[in-house]
């Protein structure tokens, strides 16, 4: 069957492109063909134009507000990890802001699957009706959410796009959601029933994820790797602090306009695969750390959506992996975790999410 996946942009996000990447690699072992729609996460030249021209004004007058990056910029740090998408992921071009409907005539789609990474929440999406299918209203084809995330515990959608998102998710097929809290969220809200899975990059092992991995120079010395997605003074002191109790080297990668040309999808996992320890304020973070099996603690990030992350460390059993910001001055080192236990519970988990997959298609 062929089937076009939409999910956010695959720009400078590691885990946002590997969830891609992994629900692929699944769908074609299960015998499927799946692309990709390949969105751009570039805003246009005049609305970049008119929002920082908006913030200046606001700092002028004493105000909080952020400078969007420009286009260029945000094209130009995405290369290196663009080489992955392009020799790994099929895609459905040509690149647009939103899917479009003349993709699933042109590429013949059978099925559409929503997923995953807080496709569902609208901060994050410029068009999220459309993650709700809308662009393919006319079409007959099976709509199925493959671990879709709102990435919170808290409904955050206005009254009209509350109604407009709801008519379109119960004419889905199936719908399975990333965190637990997002089942209610689906009833409540949607009024659907939704299967609580686990995120795609999940679906695959250390070993597959290895296949892809050549040998890449690493520090002689033994080190921590934290991987960081909203970087501060204390959480930098913090990682120093924990690496030299561990007697550790820190290396320290960031996401978004962080990402340097040397950079790559590669060498990020090369990173949890190789390291001792990590520390991280990402919920992929965390993941690639269970997947690797890796002694590791995560920050929460709150603003970024802490549901995602209790929700996956307590189906594992991992809560106690979860740090407080507030309290990092009081951390004190953590035990080994015990993977054969995690492992035989991720593997069960693995299990029934492929499952879903098999039974929706």
């Amino acid at each position: 069957m062929k089937i076009g996946i939409v999910t956010q942009p695959l720009s400078r996000n590691y885990g946002g492109i590997l969830q891609n990447y992994a629900l692929q690699q699944t769908l074609k072992k299960l015998g499927h063909e799946p692309y990709t729609f390949d969105l751009t996460a570039a805003v246009p030249w005049y609305k970049w134009a008119k929002h920082n021209i908006k913030v200046f004004f606001k700092h002028a007058v004493g105000c909080k507000a952020t400078y969007r990056e420009s286009p260029l910029r945000v094209a130009k740090t995405e290369i290196p990890l663009r080489r992955f998408v392009s020799r790994y992921i099929s895609l459905i071009t040509p690149r647009r802001a939103v899917p479009s409907a003349k993709s699933v005539r042109k590429y013949g789609l059978e099925a559409l699957i929503v997923g995953s990474d807080q496709v569902w929440r609208p901060r994050y999406n410029r068009s999220i009706a459309d993650m709700y299918l809308r662009f393919a209203s006319s079409f007959d084809v099976k709509r199925i959410a493959y671990a879709a995330s709102f990435g919170t515990g808290v409904w955050e959608y206005r009254k009209k796009k509350s109604a407009m998102c709801r008519a379109l998710a119960q004419r889905f097929d199936a719908i399975s959601v990333r965190e637990k809290s997002a089942v209610a969220l689906c009833r409540d809200h949607l009024g659907v029933e939704a299967k609580h899975v686990l995120d795609p990059t999940l679906l695959l092992t250390n070993e597959e994820y290895n296949r892809l991995l050549a040998p890449l120079e690493q520090p002689c010395e033994a080190y921590l790797f934290a991987y960081v997605l909203d970087r501060s003074p204390q959480k930098v002191d913090h990682i120093h602090a924990v690496a030299a109790q561990r007697g550790l080297k820190p290396i320290i990668v960031g996401v978004g306009a962080d990402v340097k040309p040397e950079d790559s999808i590669e060498r990020w996992l090369t990173y949890f695969r190789d390291c001792s320890y990590v520390v991280t304020d990402s919920f992929h973070g965390s993941v690639f750390s269970i997947i690797y099996n890796k002694d590791f603690h995560v920050i929460a990030n709150v603003e970024r959506g802490i549901d995602r992350m209790t929700s996956l460390l307590e189906l594992l059993a991992l809560e106690d992996r979860l740090v407080d910001f507030a309290r990092l001055k009081d951390f004190r080192p953590l035990g080994a975790v015990d993977w054969a236990r995690v492992n035989m519970s991720l593997n069960m988990h693995r299990e029934d999410s492929i499952n879903f997959l098999k039974n929706s298609l």
